[in-house]
């Protein structure tokens, strides 16, 4: 028996997108209609019948068929290793970021006076100013006035200024967080400006009132964000403090205002520009004391002390025979004897 033709001589298709996304029931089934193959809510019906189980591991829940692995801090972190690993010439390029504030720390050490740039009420500085610190007029702090021990107010000395007090600013794209600029060919970091969010650098504005010059922005707001502490240039301010104002406000004075007081391994890196691995906590390298006002040893800040601040790479006890060394090691004599905790003594020996 032959099939009857359709009208028109041919069969009708269905549309092509029909065909694509659905099957034919067969024949003689009691529900003739298309069944959808690639259907979104067929995908999410076979989801809700077939869930993703989970199982509680280590205090976590885990799906099936997975393990969980907790990560967990070094007891005792190495930040020269690892950044050495990270830089083969971590050394020297620490050095050379960091050289501006060492000068400053040994003449801060020398003279009893420290000016450093930090937000207000925090137990650490951001940067140590040193006589090449710009100020947001575009003058350095030796182009301003000297401090007489009343004002602290330092004018700019520059013809012509209108700056009536130094006010640190970062002058190097490193102190931002911007360290890809120097990698850029032809970049001269002594043309970079720290910026405004108007757009003009901290010179093109008013260093009295803070006002732009290039447009109508009424006060300098940075675009930027300190390196040491992420937050706003605003935020900060710049401290001229003698050492005994500093320990009165559990401030670093002394030998602990050097970099990296807190970690004497990337100290040493920091003063030397060698990253070999050295026990010393100190070295020659750093100044031991500050003038008798500051007492050396005895301007230690307590926020380096405490217990939330420890210092890494040091052992839990100052004293050698608390740890069961023997005699011969407790009489070793340099840098290597005594070392404990920032608490107590480094028994650094001065030639």
């Amino acid at each position: 028996m032959s099939k009857r033709p359709t009208p028109g001589g041919q069969q009708q298709r269905a549309p092509a997108a029909q065909r694509s996304s659905s099957v034919g029931v067969p024949r003689g089934s009691a529900n003739r209609s298309l069944v959808p193959t690639n259907s979104r809510n067929n995908v999410i019906e076979r989801i809700a019948q077939n869930p993703i189980r989970f199982h509680e591991e280590n205090g976590m829940m885990v799906p099936d068929g997975y393990t969980s692995h907790v990560i967990r801090p070094a007891a005792r972190g190495d930040v020269v290793t690892m950044a050495r690993a990270m830089n083969r010439d971590f050394g020297s390029k620490a050095k050379a970021m960091f050289q501006s504030e060492v000068d400053a720390a040994r003449d801060a050490i020398e003279q009893d006076l420290y000016i450093s740039y930090r937000q207000p009420g925090k137990d650490f500085d951001c940067y140590r100013v040193g006589a090449i610190g710009k100020c947001f007029c575009g003058h350095t702090l030796d182009e301003h006035a000297r401090f007489n021990g009343k004002v602290r107010r330092l004018k700019c000395q520059s013809g012509g200024c209108a700056c009536e007090g130094f006010a640190y600013i970062p002058s190097r794209p490193d102190e931002v967080g911007e360290f890809w600029l120097a990698k850029r060919p032809g970049f001269d970091p002594s043309t970079w400006r720290a910026k405004c969010r108007c757009g003009h650098a901290h010179d093109r504005h008013e260093p009295k009132y803070k006002r732009c010059k290039e447009c109508s922005c009424s006060n300098f707001n940075s675009n930027f964000l300190c390196a040491a502490c992420s937050n706003h240039w605003e935020q900060h301010e710049t401290f001229i403090e003698r050492g005994s104002e500093r320990e009165q406000q559990n401030l670093p004075t002394g030998e602990f205002y050097m970099p990296f007081a807190e970690l004497p391994d990337m100290q040493q890196v920091i003063l030397t520009g060698s990253d070999a691995h050295m026990p010393s906590p100190y070295l020659d390298a750093a100044p031991r004391q500050s003038l008798p006002q500051s007492g050396g040893m005895r301007g230690r800040s307590n926020a380096l002390q405490g217990s939330n601040r420890p210092a890494i790479g040091y052992d839990e006890y100052s004293n050698p025979s608390a740890r069961g060394e023997s005699n011969a090691n407790t009489s070793q004599k340099g840098p290597m004897r005594g070392r404990g905790p920032l608490r107590g003594s480094h028994q650094a020996t001065e030639e």
